[in-house]
């Protein structure tokens, strides 16, 4: 027969919750943490997807931004006029009088598919989609100025070009 008096295993014998000093997390610790991780995910999913739509916007714009400037810089380099090609789904930056480099490729950047563009030059009162328009850059570094609007799915942007430099002011912006 057994005695009243419980004897005690040793702690190796013992299950780890057993152990006297061995601690742990209770289901509940870890439940509200995970509830407190899952609550910033969805808070931090909408941001940084705004901030993926908002990139695919403003990449053909800063592409526009290099041409412009590079633009500007041969035609000074160079002294003789370039131009910035506008086609529906490219830009090309090549000389007005490409006869002396016939050699030299131009440079080119293509749009990505969703993205539209329209372009308001001095004279226009709205902006007009042109296809195959042209972009003037003369050899004192002057160059033509235009405003553009671009355009993806519901979000937009509407700069000018300073004609004196030829760097790009936003206006107006909407980026859902």
């Amino acid at each position: 027969m057994r005695s009243s008096r419980s004897r005690s295993l040793p702690t190796c014998c013992l299950p780890r919750y057993a152990r006297k000093g061995v601690r742990g997390f209770t289901i509940l610790e870890v439940c509200v943490v995970l509830f407190i991780v899952a609550v910033l995910f969805i808070v931090a999913v909408p941001t940084a997807s705004h901030l993926m739509d908002e990139e695919k916007l403003q990449g053909p714009i800063r592409e526009l931004q290099t041409f412009a400037m590079t633009a500007r810089r041969n035609a000074m380099m160079e002294n003789r006029p370039y131009e910035v090609l506008l086609l529906n789904n490219s830009y090309i930056l090549r000389p007005v009088d490409d006869s002396k480099d016939s050699g030299k490729r131009p440079l080119t950047y293509g749009l990505p598919a969703d993205m539209t563009f329209a372009i308001q030059r001095l004279g226009d009162r709205e902006f007009l989609k042109k296809t195959d328009a042209s972009w003037f850059f003369s050899p004192n570094g002057l160059c033509e100025p235009m405003k553009f609007l671009f355009q993806r799915k519901g979000d937009w942007v509407r700069f000018r070009v300073d004609p004196l430099t030829g760097t790009m002011q936003t206006e107006e912006s909407f980026i859902q």
